[in-house]
């Protein structure tokens, strides 16, 4: 008979290392070549672990056909954990007859033009967008608003190419640093080279120019389905100040929202915005930010939140939001524990805040400090850091969960930390 396992298309090493090592049983990891070559973790065993391009389809499909074949597998779900991994998710879900997103679900929710315009014409709150193909066209729009605009690419994932401009001249220099970037960027799955939005705007020369809404950032995790659904977690962000614009310090779970916000109205909001994606069925990561007591939608991505927030979750509450993620796939709801069961914590991330060499984190003073629930490094002694807008990766070196003393001022006692734990770049 059959084993049963979650295929997890093309998710990164150490995710991979993470999941397997819990779930070793439980799961098959599709993986890209180059993911696999630049790993520094082990890589789980031949069982596990089908390796192929990930930009041919047919070819993924062919070489895990063979693999199941060979271990006497049986595919009971699937699983992303990745933004450039989920349409290549979808199609396969589709092709075996497997609940997942679908493929156009996941193009329309990727595109920050396309969703916001979804968004707009269902009354969901959300930045005013528009498409810009040329640093005229950036210049004309920051004259006409007399406001500061957000420049980024139609498709992408965190802060990479990211820019805030204030004038004409930044808006004239951003333009043309993430569209020359854009060009060469190498990630074809997470910036396609065909046209993204329509025939005439091609995805890596036409850019966004998103409102600038100045007030609180917030991160949630989300179920939907058939139209019902409810948040997992709310977590508020801490801005990095020294960083690339839209780049997060840290996170403060759960999160305590505006007084004149209620999470009632925040679900049915948030419910609104993945209806009008066309999403049914799916987990979602919401983005959004406060101001004057109404939320405005970010982006929406029908996958969890990643980067250290699964780590933190399960500090605060116990939730293995990985493993939710597998049963999700396979038609399961998920348990959500009650609000009392959420202790408050901070995830501080790691940034390197310049190039270099990663040496170490000098971390023996935080070891005596009882407040500190994790320390974590998903770097090694000898990681090459290059910083944005060259490379937006590279940098996170790992993250740090504590307890906070005071909720108000969190981002004041990750400065803290951070003084009492050096990272050491060569």
């Amino acid at each position: 008979m059959p084993s049963s396992i979650v295929v997890v298309v093309g998710t990164t090493a150490d995710y991979i290392e993470l999941i397997y090592d819990r779930y070793p049983e439980r799961v098959l990891f599709i993986t890209d070549f180059s993911e696999r070559a630049r790993a520094f973790e082990p890589a789980p065993g031949p069982e596990a672990e089908v390796l192929c391009n990930l930009t041919n389809f047919d070819e993924m499909v062919s070489f895990l056909e063979k693999h199941l074949a060979d271990f006497n597998q049986e595919i009971t779900g699937v699983a992303c954990f990745d933004c450039e991994s989920l349409e290549t998710a979808a199609r396969l879900a589709a092709r075996l007859n497997l609940p997942f997103s679908s493929a156009d679900s996941i193009r329309t929710s990727r595109n920050k033009f396309i969703s916001k315009s979804l968004w707009k014409k269902a009354g969901v709150t959300c930045p005013a967008a528009e498409l810009v193909s040329s640093p005229d066209e950036i210049a004309r729009l920051i004259e006409k608003t007399g406001s500061p605009v957000i420049i980024k690419p139609q498709t992408g994932s965190g802060s990479e190419l990211v820019f805030l401009c204030r004038n004409i001249e930044e808006g004239r220099r951003a333009f043309g640093e993430a569209q020359g970037r854009l060009q060469v960027h190498p990630n074809v799955r997470m910036y396609a080279a065909e046209d993204a939005s329509s025939p005439d705007q091609h995805a890596r020369l036409t850019l966004v120019a998103e409102e600038f809404i100045e007030g609180m950032e917030f991160s949630a995790d989300i179920y939907v389905d058939n139209g019902s659904g409810e948040i997992i977690r709310l977590a508020q962000k801490i801005p990095a100040e020294n960083q690339s614009p839209g780049t997060t310090l840290g996170y403060i779970l759960p999160a305590e929202l505006p007084s004149g916000l209620k999470r009632e109205e925040l679900r049915e909001q948030f419910l609104a915005a993945a209806g009008a994606l066309g999403i049914v069925r799916s987990l979602c990561m919401v983005d959004f930010i406060v101001r004057n007591d109404k939320a405005y939608i970010l982006e929406l991505t029908p996958r969890i939140g990643g980067d250290c927030l699964p780590f933190l979750i399960e500090k605060s509450c116990g939730l293995d939001m990985l493993g939710l993620t597998l049963d999700f796939s396979e038609g399961k709801a998920p348990q959500i524990p009650a609000p009392e069961e959420w202790k408050t914590l901070v995830g501080l991330r790691l940034l390197a805040d310049r190039e270099g060499i990663f040496d170490s984190l000098e971390s023996r003073a935080l070891l005596k400090n009882a407040r500190i629930e994790e320390i974590y490094l998903k770097r090694q002694n000898g990681h090459k850091i290059i910083m944005p807008p060259v490379d937006y990766d590279s940098r996170v070196l790992g993250h740090i969960i504590f307890s906070p003393r005071d909720n108000s001022d969190a981002a004041r006692e990750c400065h803290e930390v951070l003084a009492a734990a050096p990272v050491l770049i060569k």
